[in-house]
């Protein structure tokens, strides 16, 4: 599918990034705010209202009349993904704010209404209804803020795979000149083959794991070792021996072939059957993709 959004956000993107070099962005500034910077921010909104009505129709949502952009959409692609939990990390070396971690997707303002919505959104609201009254939400904060929000959703858009190799990784700018993501980096998998999930799984827009193909081919390889290190056990001497004296049915171990065998003649087993199953190169190909909530 062609991206027509993403050239949008790099445009928007450029023009804060010529800002960082008109203003020194650190805590002092980061409230100033101008006509140009109102007008960025309402131009991001324009493309978060797109992005995220094209997102909830891709993603199975079946509203179709009066769908609203924050109250339908992101709602449901809150729902889908976590995006209350997903960070971007502000790594441009022009910007010296103290507050490098953005969260874009928790509300933290109240809007007319009285209700929580997300700071840009309330920002954006005010400008576009009543702008000369409050320029002062036209900041470089909410800036950042909105930006940060288009950034994470361009990406669910985008949707892209990366191979990971010796020589390539996943790309934590993503292509922005401006922020930084998460990646969750693969760590294990347990015997089922559950995928291991550290704590800030969720904060993390990417995430890296073995291929679909890989996964299926090494839980086949798993179950197959388990499978030999067991029958290897039943036949073995020692075990034969220990069933014929009885000794079976008093056990209250945890470790039934450790403590029969012994410990070379348990490691023996398991080294066989590990070389035996152990995948080529080929067969574990890694790869980084969204995460969507769904491993």
């Amino acid at each position: 599918m062609t991206n027509i959004y993403w050239p949008v956000y790099k445009n928007i993107e450029s023009e804060l990034v010529k800002l960082t070099y008109d203003i020194h962005i650190d805590d002092n500034q980061i409230n100033v705010y101008s006509s140009k910077i109102s007008d960025l921010i309402l131009r991001s909104a324009a493309e978060i209202e797109s992005v995220a009505k094209e997102l909830y129709k891709r993603y199975g949502g079946n509203k179709e009349k009066r769908l609203l952009f924050d109250k339908d959409c992101i709602k449901f692609l809150n729902q889908l993904w976590k995006l209350e939990n997903k960070l971007v990390i502000i790594s441009s070396s022009s910007c010296f704010q103290s507050q490098k971690i953005i969260t874009p997707f928790i509300k933290t303002e109240k809007n007319l209404s009285n209700k929580l919505t997300y700071g840009w959104n309330n920002a954006y609201q005010h400008l576009k209804h009543n702008r000369y009254q409050s320029l002062h939400l036209g900041s470089l904060k909410y800036l950042f803020d909105i930006l940060a929000a288009l950034f994470i959703l361009n990406l669910y858009f985008r949707d892209e795979v990366f191979e990971i190799t010796q020589n390539s990784e996943v790309p934590q700018n993503m292509g922005s000149e401006i922020f930084s993501i998460k990646i969750h980096k693969w760590r294990s998998y347990d015997a089922e083959g559950v995928y291991g999930k550290n704590e800030d799984f969720d904060e993390c827009i990417y995430l890296t794991k073995k291929t679909d193909e890989a996964h299926k081919k090494m839980i086949e390889s798993t179950k197959a070792m388990l499978k030999e290190q067991q029958e290897m056990f039943l036949k073995h001497p020692k075990t034969l021996e220990f069933v014929k004296s009885g000794k079976l049915k008093n056990y209250e171990g945890d470790n039934l072939m450790w403590d029969v065998l012994g410990e070379n003649d348990y490691w023996n087993i398991i080294n066989i059957t590990s070389e035996k199953h152990t995948l080529d190169s080929k067969d574990r190909k890694m790869e980084g993709v969204l995460n969507k909530n769904l491993i």
